[in-house]
C-alpha cells in the first residue's frame, strides 16, 4: 500500500508539471535563464522531476545537472546549471532554459548526464535541513533528455546509479571515463536496475527473462531512507560508520556512503540491515541481512547450457562457451541474447566448447574438448559471418588464449601438450609441444604483457611458461610446493601469475621469474576454478560448488568472500565497465556483478604484448 501511495504522488507531480508549467514558480525555482539545450529537432528541452526520501517529499534540496568527465576515469564532471535550483514543498523541481550540453569542445559529442539533489528538508516538522542528504539519478545521453522527461530522485535511483557508475566515480562531482563507450554501458545498466521516471525497480532496460536483484536493491534503499529522513544524525551515523572502509575516511553524505559500500560490499552487512525498519517505503525486502551487499543480475536466455568459459569483446558483450549445448552464446552488455534462442552452433562445428577468447579483430575462438578442435567464429562489424574448425596439432583442447599477434595458444588436456595457432588456425613452430614430459594435463592458459604464455598443468601441479617462440622458460614447471591441481590462470599488470588451485582450495601466486609467494586461502575458496584480474590488480575467483560465489583478493590483502551466491560457477571475466561476469554451469546461467571491479581493456588480447 505504501508503494502505491508513493507512485500516485509521483504521477500527480508529473501531471501537474505537464498541465501547469506556467505556474510552476511555486513548485521550484528554475523558470528563467539562458542557454537551454536543444535536442534534435531544435526544441528547447526542460526537465521536471521530484525528490523523495522514502515516502517523504524533500523540499529546498539543491538540484544540479552534470555532464560526465571525459579526460580519464573519475575525472571531474561539469555542472551544467549556474543558478540555484531548489525543490518545492512537494519535492518538485523544474530546470528549464538554464543548461546546455551542446558544447562538444568541452563535453564531447552527446555527453552522458546525471542529476544530483543535496540537502533539503525530508519532511521534518522543523525547518531543519539534512546536510547528509545526497541523492542521484543517472540519465544517459543528452540526446535522450526531452521535454517529456520526468526524473524521480530517491534512494532506489541512488543505489542503482552509484553501483553501476562506481568504477568511474570518486564522488558525485567526479564521474568520468576515458572510455566513454564503457561508461555509456554503465549508464545503460542503471536503466536495467531502476525506472528513473518512477523510482522503482526493475527498469525498462531489463531484458526478458533476466533476474534483477530487486529485494537487495530495495533493502539498501530502505536502509538509506533511515538516514535520508532524518536531520543527519542517528541513522546517518550508523550508516557512515558501517560503510567506512578499513583505513579509509568516513562518508559525510549518503552518495559517498553508498559508493564506499559498492567498493566494499562485504563490510558490516548486519549494521546496515539494522537500519531497515518494519514499515519501509520500498518492498519486497530481504528477510535477513545478506552476507554481502553485491548487486548481481542473472541471465538464462540465449541457449546457455552448462556454460563453461566466458570472454568479453570490445563492445562489452559477453561470449559464453556452452559445454553442453554445442554452441556459443553472445549476450549484450545488458544480457540480451545476440545469437538467437539457442546460441550459435557454427553449422554443427561446435559440440563441447570449454574455453573462449576474443582476438583483436573481434573474432571469437573456442576450444572444443570433445571434438578435439578449435573453432574460429569470424565477425565483421559485430555480426557473425562464418565459422571454421581446425584440428591439426590438437588433442582434447581444454582452454585457449589469444596473444597480441592474434595467435591462439591452446592447452591440450588430451595428450599433455601446448599448441600455438596463427590467426588462420595453422600450427606454429614445433606445435604441439610436450615439453619433454613436463606436461600431463594442461587445462588453463594466459598471456602476459610480453607475449609469454603461462599454462597450468592439472596433472603435475605445476605452471609452465613459454616465450612467444614456444621456448620453455620454466624448466620442469613452477610450483609453490603446495599447489595440487591448478586450473584457471590470469596475469596482472606486473606480470605476476595468479592460479586457481582447484585441489588445494587456494590461489597460488608467482612472480614473472617463477618465484612463488605464499598461497592465498580462506575467503570462501572452495574448488576454485577460474580467475580474472581487474584494472586495479584485484583477482576475482569462481568457486565451482553449489552456493559458491566470488572470492576477491586485493593486492596485499587477505582473500574476501564468497561474494554472492552462485550455482557451480566455472568461468569469470571482467568488462570495461567494471562488471564481473560469471558462467554458472550448475543452473545454466550467467551472472553480472554490477560495478564490482575496476575496468579493464577488452578483449584481453588488446592489452597483451606481441
Amino acid at each position: 500500500m505504501k508503494i502505491v501511495t508513493y507512485l500516485h504522488k509521483r504521477c500527480a507531480a508529473a501531471i501537474t508539471a505537464a498541465a501547469l508549467m506556467a505556474l510552476l514558480s511555486g513548485c521550484g525555482i528554475g523558470l528563467s535563464g539562458g542557454g537551454g539545450t536543444r535536442p534534435p529537432g531544435g526544441v528547447t528541452a526542460h526537465i521536471t522531476g521530484n525528490v523523495h526520501g522514502g515516502q517523504q517529499p524533500v523540499s529546498k534540496a539543491t538540484i544540479q545537472l552534470y555532464a560526465v568527465g571525459n579526460t580519464g576515469d573519475k575525472s571531474a564532471a561539469t555542472a551544467l546549471i549556474s543558478q540555484t535550483v531548489l525543490t518545492a514543498d512537494a519535492g518538485d523541481f523544474n530546470i528549464t532554459g538554464m543548461w546546455n550540453c551542446n558544447n562538444t569542445a568541452v563535453y564531447g559529442s552527446d555527453p552522458l548526464l546525471y542529476l544530483v539533489a543535496t540537502g533539503g528538508n525530508p519532511g521534518l516538522k522543523s525547518v531543519t535541513t539534512n546536510p547528509a542528504l545526497a541523492l542521484m539519478t543517472a540519465l544517459g545521453p543528452c540526446s535522450g533528455v526531452t521535454s517529456s522527461t520526468f526524473i524521480s530522485v530517491n534512494e532506489v535511483t541512488t543505489v542503482a546509479s552509484v553501483y553501476a557508475l562506481a568504477p568511474f566515480m570518486a564522488d558525485y562531482a567526479h564521474v568520468g571515463a576515458a572510455n566513454q563507450a564503457a561508461l555509456k554501458n554503465a549508464f545503460a545498466t542503471v536503466q536495467s536496475l531502476v525506472d528513473t521516471s518512477s523510482g522503482f525497480a526493475p527498469g525498462p532496460g531489463a531484458v526478458a527473462g533476466a533476474t534483477v536483484p530487486v529485494a537487495t536493491l530495495y533493502t539498501l534503499a530502505d536502509a538509506m531512507a533511515a538516514c535520508i529522513n532524518s536531520d543527519g544524525t542517528g541513522a546517518c551515523d550508523t550508516l557512515f560508520a558501517a560503510t567506512k572502509p578499513a583505513g579509509g575516511t568516513t562518508a559525510t553524505e549518503t552518495i559517498g556512503a553508498t559508493l564506499q559500500l559498492a567498493h566494499a560490499p562485504a563490510g558490516n552487512p548486519g549494521a546496515i540491515f539494522s537500519l531497515v525498519g518494519t514499515d519501509v517505503p520500498f518492498q519486497p525486502t530481504l528477510s535477513a541481512a545478506p552476507s554481502d551487499w553485491t548487486l548481481a543480475e542473472r541471465f538464462t536466455s540465449g541457449g546457455l547450457s552448462s556454460p563453461a568459459g566466458i570472454a568479453i569483446d570490445a563492445s562489452g558483450n559477453a561470449w559464453v562457451a556452452n559445454a553442453g549445448g554445442g554452441s556459443v552464446t553472445e549476450l549484450s552488455n545488458q544480457g540480451l541474447p545476440m545469437t538467437g534462442t539457442n546460441g550459435y552452433a557454427g553449422g554443427g562445428t561446435i559440440f563441447g566448447a570449454q574455453g573462449v577468447a576474443v582476438d583483436k579483430a573481434g573474432n571469437v575462438w573456442l576450444s572444443d574438448t570433445l571434438l578435439s578442435t578449435v573453432v574460429k567464429v569470424t565477425l565483421a562489424g559485430g555480426v557473425i559471418q562464418q565459422s571454421a574448425s581446425y584440428s591439426a596439432a590438437l588433442n582434447g583442447p581444454a582452454a585457449l588464449a589469444v596473444d597480441g599477434q592474434n595467435h591462439v595458444w591452446v592447452a591440450n588436456f588430451g595428450d599433455g601438450s601446448v599448441t600455438e595457432l596463427d590467426s588462420n588456425g595453422t600450427p606454429m613452430g614445433a606445435s604441439p609441444l610436450t615439453v619433454g614430459g613436463t606436461l600431463q594435463g594442461p587445462v588453463g592458459v594466459a598471456i602476459d604483457a610480453g607475449g609469454n604464455a603461462w599454462v597450468t598443468d592439472n596433472g603435475l601441479g605445476v605452471v609452465v611458461k613459454f616465450d612467444k617462440n614456444l621456448n620453455v622458460l620454466s624448466g620442469t614447471g613452477f610450483s609453490d610446493g603446495a599447489m595440487l591441481a591448478p586450473q584457471g590462470i590470469a596475469i596482472d599488470a606486473q606480470g605476476k601469475a595468479w592460479v586457481a588451485d582447484n585441489g588445494n582450495a587456494a590461489v597460488s601466486l608467482f612472480a614473472a621469474d617463477g618465484t612463488a609467494a605464499a598461497p592465498y586461502t580462506g575467503g570462501g575458496l572452495t574448488l576454485p576454478a577460474a580467475i580474472a584480474m581487474d584494472g586495479a590488480g584485484v583477482a576475482w575467483v569462481t568457486n565451482n560448488v553449489t552456493g559458491g560465489g566470488l572470492t576477491q583478493i586485493a593486492p596485499g590483502a587477505s582473500a574476501t568472500g564468497p561474494l554472492g551466491t552462485l550455482n557451480a560457477p566455472t568461468g569469470v571475466a571482467v568488462d570495461a565497465s567494471g562488471n564481473v561476469w560469471t558462467a554458472n554451469s550448475g543452473d545454466n546461467s550467467v551472472s553480472k556483478y554490477v560495478g564490482l571491479a575496476s575496468p579493464v581493456v577488452t578483449p584481453l588480447a588488446a592489452a597483451v604484448g606481441p
